[in-house]
């Protein structure tokens, strides 16, 4: 019989559990123990009441173009609790120097696809709006290796960019630093992206005119999540 031990009781080993778990019921010859270090299951998933109010101590969505998150949440349940973002109306702010500033329109994750609004944007100095200028003329570059995503946005846009987007837009959807997590496995289209056309920007618009043409339907929204909060995954 096979003996598994699953370390750690986040979202990712309560998935390897419920995958293992019905394998075992099929019939299996498996074992399994999932060990986790703290008083609670879910790792970073953590949904809170405030005040009559719902917030998330973590990651508030999923990315609705990657479908695993949506097709678990179907099978334990979950189905009718599934709701997208409203794009357009939807405003994320990033607290800089103690106050709130809203991300300009146009830009798609950071890259700017639309040049007067990052301009005049507060969000960022002088000199980012710069290297954004400079980003246009990045030569493609096809990647031996992995790099963090930190390493990666720095390359094209410089460190302001990591500290003012790059880090609080992940934290909300994967709970990590951009510095720990890797490029291929998060953000695997911006790495095509610059070994095709090199500057993100121009491969961000050459993508959006190529959709456009190809297709009328509405876009889907971009993030997904569930109506009572994260940590629904985590308790069903």
């Amino acid at each position: 019989m096979k003996r598994i031990a699953i370390i750690g009781g986040g979202i990712s080993g309560l998935s390897a559990a419920f995958a293992l778990e019905k394998h075992r019921l099929a019939g299996a010859p498996l074992e399994y123990v999932l060990f986790e270090s703290t008083a609670r299951l879910g790792g970073v998933l953590v949904t809170e009441r405030v005040d009559g109010c719902l917030v998330e101590a973590g990651p508030d969505s999923f990315l609705t173009e990657k479908p695993w998150a949506s097709d678990l949440c179907r099978e334990v349940g979950l189905g009718d609790q599934l709701i997208g973002s409203n794009d357009a109306d939807r405003k994320t702010y990033i607290l800089v120097k103690g106050r709130l500033v809203a991300i300009p329109d146009g830009l798609m994750f950071m890259v700017p696809t639309k040049i007067t609004p990052t301009v005049l944007s507060p969000l960022f100095s002088a000199r980012a709006k710069m290297r954004m200028a400079r980003e246009w003329f990045h030569p493609p570059r096809k990647a031996d290796a992995d790099e963090t995503v930190a390493s990666f946005v720095e390359r094209h846009y410089g460190s302001e960019m990591v500290d003012r987007l790059a880090d609080p837009l992940l934290s909300g959807v994967y709970g990590g630093e951009a510095s720990e997590l890797s490029v291929r496995a998060v953000l695997p289209r911006f790495a095509e992206m610059e070994a095709t056309h090199g500057s993100l920007g121009r491969a961000m618009l050459a993508a959006r005119k190529k959709i456009a043409f190809a297709s009328k339907a509405p876009a889907r929204p971009l993030f997904t999540s569930l109506k009572d909060g994260m940590q629904q995954m985590v308790d069903a």
